[in-house]
């Protein structure tokens, strides 16, 4: 073997590393755009302000009937301001329930956070401090961007805010959109 040859076989062998390395990188750039479109689809983009609203409603009121009957609307389905990405604004609803509370606030919080896991909602129980703490359980994604089921002894309240939308919150409240 030439000098010259075997310094090109060299050369070739450096090479042929850093193009599978640079497809790599390619690859691996590309899964990531590709999540973070799905991760904004799933967050509300292409959806309407109509779409949101009714599926807030739809997760409150299913997760009241986990627990039983009696519950009335405190709260909404009320218009609120919220961020789609840098500069781009939204709309989200936001949606809360009442009640008396029942004998077993444990259970009920057992079966609320089930619930929520069923409809693929990342949960968190919390207890407040004190002599009669209070449970709860919130979550965070799934069909909705946030909810709280709150089981005070003096009673329940069952809330969400709906995933962000595009829409235009000064324009849709001076049209009565709430």
């Amino acid at each position: 073997m030439r000098l010259a040859d075997a310094d090109r076989s060299v050369s070739n062998s450096r090479v042929e590393p850093m193009r599978w390395r640079a497809v790599a990188v390619l690859r691996a750039t590309a899964a990531a755009l590709l999540m973070v479109v799905l991760a904004g689809c799933s967050a509300g983009v292409g959806k309407s302000p109509d779409h949101a609203k009714q599926s807030v409603v739809t997760f409150v009121e299913g997760s009241t009937d986990v627990v039983g009957d009696g519950w009335e609307t405190s709260d909404g389905p009320g218009l609120g301001k919220c961020d789609l990405g840098v500069g781009q604004g939204g709309v989200q609803y936001v949606y809360a329930e009442v009640r008396a509370a029942s004998a077993d606030q444990k259970a009920d919080v057992e079966a609320v956070e089930q619930h929520w896991k069923d409809l693929g909602v990342t949960t968190e129980r919390y207890q407040t401090g004190g002599e009669d703490p209070i449970l709860g359980v919130r979550g965070r994604g799934g069909p909705v961007s946030s909810s709280d089921f709150r089981a005070d002894p003096r009673g329940y309240t069952i809330d969400g805010s709906s995933l962000c939308v595009p829409g235009d919150f000064d324009k849709m409240s001076l049209d009565g959109q709430e």
